[in-house]
């Protein structure tokens, strides 16, 4: 019978680790800081939102 190698199937061969492991951590990073980025956008959408549909009424309430 014929030897198979350790890596049949649909597996990538081998690389350096310490490359992969590099890279994905800067993926993660980019996607860590473009989330925070997103969240800060979309709280200051929001509160601005809030503060338009709540100015007619302050200024029936406060009128001078």
């Amino acid at each position: 019978m014929t030897a198979l190698p350790a890596n049949v199937g649909f597996t990538p061969p081998p690389s350096d680790t310490a490359k992969a492991t590099r890279r994905r951590a800067g993926i993660e990073l980019f996607a860590t800081v473009a989330l925070a980025i997103s969240l800060a956008i979309a709280a200051t959408a929001v509160s601005m939102g809030m503060a338009s549909a709540h100015a007619p009424l302050m200024q029936i309430l406060y009128r001078t």
